[in-house]
């Protein structure tokens, strides 16, 4: 299941079949920094308006128990507060560590930009009942969202397949 906003701008054709075989449950796009309390804990957030969700037994628990939860409850259903804060206690193990020295983050005088993590991430999560929930964020240039730093920093024409304003 494709989920994307209507104002997402797609830049070149990729088979959606391609996400189903690399095997993982859930593909999101990096976000900005927004819940900023998350992307300082985190290192990074993801954003709630482009995803690719496989329909499994695990992304049900994942959104119906993770992200979804008590937010009808608690008033309070921020699609993209409600992601984050779910990453967050999912405590997810991440293939590098997102503050790692080697990690490559976007230098800029846009304060919004600065810091922002580029390359993919990709992790595993326990759901309990034995259930994993396996995870990829899209790297930025393929799923690309920055702010102002125009022309400078615009995704490559070959590797984007989605710009998010």
């Amino acid at each position: 299941v494709l989920v994307t906003d209507l104002d997402n701008i797609f830049n070149r054709y990729v088979p959606l079949a391609g996400f189903l075989e690399e095997r993982f449950d859930v593909f999101h796009a990096y976000e900005m920094k927004y819940p900023t309390n998350l992307f300082q804990e985190n290192g990074f957030v993801v954003c709630a308006g482009h995803q690719f969700i496989r329909s499994n037994s695990a992304t049900i628990s994942y959104l119906r128990d993770e992200v979804l939860g008590d937010c009808f409850k608690a008033n309070n259903c921020d699609d993209q507060v409600r992601y984050n804060v779910a990453l967050h206690k999912l405590r997810i193990h991440w293939n590098a560590n997102p503050f790692g020295k080697d990690r490559i983050k976007i230098s800029s005088n846009i304060k919004e930009n600065d810091g922002l993590l580029v390359e993919q991430l990709t992790g595993t999560a326990s759901l309990g009942d034995n259930v994993k929930l396996r995870m990829k964020i899209w790297d930025r240039d393929f799923c690309w969202r920055l702010s102002n730093d125009l022309p400078e920093k615009c995704p490559s024409m070959k590797n984007n397949w989605v710009a998010m304003p």
